[in-house]
C-alpha cells in the first residue's frame, strides 16, 4: 500500500538521520524532555515494558515486524529463541547486521511458511500492516494453546481517516476473543507516547526547512541542473514535497492523534 511506503520510509529517513536503533514508538516518562537522547532512552524503555510482558515459561518467540532487529536482539540477551519477519529487505539487512546467526523471514506474517510452533508471537506497531482477516488464523496456524500474543500498538477509537490501516480497538478485542484468546494484561500507555508526536514534529520542521532551502538554492544558482532534476526526478520530489508538507504534519499531530487514537500494549494466551 502506498501509505505504508511513505510511513516506511520517513522511519528509515529518521533513522538514518539522527542514528535511531529503533523505527517505533518510545516509552517517556515525566521527567525527559522533549529530545533525540531522550526519544533514544523512550525508545529503550518501550522495548523494555514490551518484551517485559513475556510471561514465564516462553521459549520461543517470533517478532513479527521485526524492524532493525534491536528488539529481537533483547530478546535474544535475555534467553529467547528468537525469529525476526518483515518483508522490507532493508530490515533483514539490519536485523542481520546485529543477530547475525538468527532466523530472518523475509515475508509478509500472513505468507509465512513454517511448520515451528511458537511460544510467543510479538508485534511491534505491526498489527496495522497486516491483512486483517488472517491476522488471527495466522496467529492460530503458528501456535499451540496456552502460547501468547504480546503487543503494543495504537488502535482506532472509532472508524475514520484518520489511521485506516489500524484496527479499532474494541474489535480487535472482540476478534481476539472470537479466535480463542483471553486478555491476561492491558495498559493504555496514549499519555506516555504523545512526546515522540512532538520530538518529531521538531524534526520535521527542520526537514521542510532544509528541503525548501535546496529546492530554492538549486532554482536560483542552478536552474539547468534544477531542470534536469525536475525532469527526471519530478515525481519523487513531488512525493517527498507531499510527506514533508502534508502527510507527515497530519500524522504527527498529537491532538489527532489522542482525539482518535489509543495505544496500548496487550498479552493475549491462547485458551
Amino acid at each position: 500500500m502506498a501509505k505504508r511506503n511513505e510511513h516506511d520510509l520517513g522511519l528509515k529517513c529518521l533513522q538514518q538521520a539522527f542514528g535511531l536503533e529503533s523505527l517505533h514508538f518510545g516509552l517517556f516518562t515525566e521527567d525527559q524532555p522533549y529530545t533525540l537522547e531522550a526519544l533514544k532512552q523512550a525508545q529503550m524503555n518501550y522495548k523494555e515494558a514490551l518484551t517485559g510482558m513475556i510471561p514465564d515459561g516462553v521459549k520461543s518467540v517470533l517478532d513479527v515486524g521485526s524492524g532493525l532487529g534491536d528488539t529481537s536482539k533483547m530478546l535474544i540477551e535475555k534467553g529467547y529463541d528468537t525469529e525476526g519477519l518483515s518483508p522490507d529487505k532493508y530490515h533483514g539487512e539490519k536485523f542481520q547486521e546485529i543477530n547475525a546467526g538468527s532466523v530472518f523471514h523475509l515475508a509478509r506474517f500472513e505468507d509465512l511458511k513454517t511448520d515451528k510452533k511458537y511460544d510467543c508471537l510479538l508485534f511491534g506497531e505491526s498489527p496495522q500492516y497486516i491483512e486483517k482477516e488472517a491476522f488471527f488464523p495466522k496467529c492460530l496456524e503458528i501456535t499451540e494453546p496456552g502460547s501468547c500474543i504480546v503487543l503494543a500498538e495504537f488502535f482506532q477509537i472509532q472508524p475514520g481517516d484518520s489511521y485506516p490501516n489500524c484496527w479499532i480497538e474494541e474489535e480487535f478485542v472482540k476478534a481476539a476473543e472470537a479466535s480463542g484468546y483471553r486478555t491476561d494484561y492491558h495498559r493504555d500507555i496514549t499519555k506516555q507516547v504523545l512526546p515522540n508526536l512532538e520530538v518529531a514534529l521538531l524534526f520535521l520542521s527542520y526537514g521542510q526547512k532544509l528541503f525548501h532551502f535546496v529546492k530554492d538554492s538549486a532554482r536560483r544558482n542552478k536552474p539547468f541542473l534544477w531542470f534536469l532534476a525536475r525532469l527526471f526526478y519530478g515525481r519523487k520530489l513531488k512525493k517527498v514535497d507531499q510527506v514533508l508538507n502534508e502527510n507527515a504534519p497530519k500524522w504527527l499531530d498529537p491532538e489527532r492523534f489522542e482525539k482518535n487514537m489509543h495505544y496500548a500494549m496487550y498479552r493475549f494466551i491462547r485458551k
